[in-house]
């Protein structure tokens, strides 16, 4: 197992680079092909619910990005919404999110959970993969204890820890009408599954839009 996170900032301090409009970590593994013109991901339920937001002209009041990387989805989704709130604990992520992002978007150098603690991230070099190992110093909270107002979209992009993200979303997620969210093969390393998580959120009242693997978009008829 790698190093904490601590650990990575301090060897990679500001180790950023602009690439086709966005700023990103050069430690990527992916940093090459970035740089040759490939785009940083594929992600066919974005892209699918972004014509499903176009069509229906769906305008959402907030919207939280958990997990969000270098701040490509809230970039993506910020035309259909008022506000988009954006959630990164990784602090070189969160140097290339602040750059990327502009306008409606506000971000929180914050790791979102299940109750209010101290964490530390695996040290790897497939930066959108990076997950929660343990008990260190990047600060931990729970969506519910921010009681954020007009939640109505929220994604959730957290290596596996998903479950812990919406046990913690409780009382913000009766207001939610559509959640997308990243399920794979991560989710049994914190003692869940993708059935599991599933499930859940239809308990909750959602049925599934999408269903573009890893990633799913739920809503409440």
């Amino acid at each position: 197992m790698g190093g904490t996170i601590d650990a990575a900032s301090r060897r990679n301090t500001m180790n950023i680079e602009k690439i086709n409009g966005f700023w990103v970590p050069s430690n990527d593994v992916h940093i090459e092909d970035w740089r040759a013109g490939k785009p940083f991901t594929q992600n066919k339920c974005l892209l699918k619910f972004q014509d499903y937001c176009s069509k229906d002209n769906k305008k959402f009041k907030c919207a939280l990005d958990i997990g969000a990387w270098v701040g490509t989805w809230s970039m993506a989704m910020k035309q259909y919404c008022d506000h988009v709130v954006a959630f990164e604990p990784e602090r070189l992520h969160y140097s290339c999110l602040t750059k990327n992002v502009n306008g409606n978007i506000d971000t929180h150098e914050l790791a979102i959970g299940a109750e209010q603690t101290k964490i530390s991230l695996s040290d790897d070099n497939f930066t959108q993969s990076k997950r929660v190992i343990g008990e260190g110093s990047i600060t931990m909270t729970t969506i519910d204890s921010l009681q954020l107002p007009d939640v109505d979209l929220i994604k959730i992009d957290v290596e596996g820890y998903e479950m812990e993200v919406l046990k913690g979303a409780k009382n913000t997620l009766e207001n939610v009408q559509y959640i997308m969210i990243e399920l794979n093969n991560n989710t049994k390393k914190y003692g869940s599954s993708n059935i599991e998580i599933e499930t859940h959120i239809k308990t909750l009242g959602f049925k599934i839009l999408m269903d573009h693997w890893p990633d799913k978009v739920f809503y409440r008829p």
